[in-house]
């Protein structure tokens, strides 16, 4: 709330994307790294058809689509990376949950079913290429930020380094397969000649609201939006997709239990297939309570929000802030503290079915129930624009899995699953075996 009309948010810091889209004469770069007026023109536009909820779940259906497309794929993948054949370091299995990701996410944005993620049918060859620059790209860009050499030579002075050049060519080869796609779609709305799905995606909206009376938007604007939506969501939502593959697959008796309510709730409310009814939480309570235990145990980053103090004299807890200052809520030590949790180390969705919540309230425990814990996008007027879409992907597409196959891996522990830090932080993934399960 001290953070008034133009409150600082995470991406500010992200200043190798900020370099990158200056650079690249992206008109929307201020807006979306930083704050101010031109960072609330761009986000009000942005957010719109996105944050609400009814707008979220409009695109469900189509992301259904993408996701039963994607995980026929799933065995093919698995292969790939038992064969360590898979694009390198055993990283096949990422790949496929970044191209399922995409998948997902193009059906929303543009209509399009690019079907990336299953290698056993024909895609486009370009969606692929964006799909690889967007990791790459994005994976460069984040270790900069850790890196003390990159933070004197590249931003301080003002060089660019190897690493940077390393980072820019993922973007530029992303940026330059969207703009072309970006603007075909564009030509084609002006035409009429967008299909049934296009015409009821993101970007088909969004073009028809740019045109509105008192819009402060431009065309080149709706764009390039467009494309960091894209460019964003391939890798965040695969990490969060990647974890809770790991806990289903490692843990039988947890895919036991998701499999069997998913299977019901398909039957009696989906007409045999997920559907938004589906998968509510009045229908599949164990699903988000699985996805919620996930983020408590694994989450794909600690810090759950980061805010720079605009006033003088803020008091928090006692302690009187100065303007600049910066504030962190980490939420991982909250959610792993004995004091708080029973047996913080063990995987157990039931602590967050709605009993276990009630017998929490009023006690010291009741504080990890605080909405600012229960995901990782951020609170307030810097909250992920993409975070309800990217929840209801994760929802569907751990859902198709467990409904297509039975999964198994060897790497029962946590303690044997290594991760690194991209744009979040990335399990990877151990080999898992698919087995058809209809």
């Amino acid at each position: 709330r001290a953070g008034g009309t133009y409150p600082s948010g995470v991406l500010e810091i992200l200043w190798v994307n900020r370099r990158w889209g200056k650079m690249r004469g992206l008109e929307t770069t201020a807006g979306l790294f930083g704050r101010g007026k031109e960072w609330q023109r761009v986000r009000r536009f942005f957010q719109t058809d996105l944050l609400h909820p009814e707008a979220a779940r409009g695109y469900v259906p189509g992301i259904i689509e993408a996701a039963e497309r994607a995980s026929r794929g799933a065995k093919a993948a698995a292969s790939l990376r038992a064969s360590g054949d898979g694009g390198g370091d055993d990283k096949a299995l990422n790949l496929y949950l970044s191209r399922s990701a995409f998948d997902m996410f193009s059906s929303m944005m543009m209509g399009e079913y690019t079907e990336t993620a299953d290698v056993t049918t024909p895609t486009d060859p370009l969606n692929e290429r964006f799909v690889n620059g967007a990791v790459d790209g994005l994976s460069e860009a984040i270790q900069i930020l850790f890196s003390p050499y990159e933070m004197i030579v590249g931003k301080l002075l003002g060089f660019e380094t190897a690493r940077m050049r390393k980072a820019f060519a993922g973007f530029d080869t992303a940026w330059e397969i969207a703009q072309d796609k970006i603007e075909s779609f564009t030509q084609r709305k002006e035409k009429d000649l967008l299909t049934e799905n296009e015409q009821v995606s993101y970007l088909s909206r969004a073009l028809d609201r740019q045109k509105e009376e008192g819009s402060n938007v431009s065309v080149r604007d709706v764009q390039e939006l467009a494309f960091t939506g894209l460019f964003a969501a391939v890798d965040t939502t695969s990490s969060m997709l990647g974890w809770n593959l790991v806990h289903v697959a490692r843990l039988p008796d947890v895919q036991e239990k998701l499999h069997e309510e998913i299977s019901s709730a398909v039957e009696a409310v989906g007409g045999g297939r997920l559907s938004a009814e589906a998968l509510s939480k009045s229908n599949a309570p164990y699903l988000h309570a699985l996805v919620r235990e996930t983020h408590r145990l694994t989450p794909t980053g600690a810090i759950n929000l980061s805010k720079t103090v605009d006033v003088d004299g803020l008091e928090i807890h006692g302690r009187t802030m100065k303007e600049g200052d910066v504030v962190v809520l980490e939420g991982y030590s909250v959610g792993m503290d004995p004091e708080l949790v029973d047996e913080p180390h063990q995987f157990r969705p039931e602590r967050w079915l709605q009993a276990a919540v009630d017998s929490r309230k009023g006690t010291l425990s009741e504080v990890i129930d605080h909405p600012f814990l229960n995901g990782p996008f951020s609170q307030g007027a810097r909250k992920c624009p993409g975070s309800r879409v990217a929840m209801n992907e994760i929802h569907i597409f751990l859902s198709q899995l467990v409904l297509d196959w039975k999964m198994s891996t060897a790497v029962t522990s946590l303690k044997d699953i290594t991760y690194q830090q991209h744009t979040t932080i990335e399990a990877n993934l151990p080999a898992i075996e698919f087995e058809t399960r209809r």
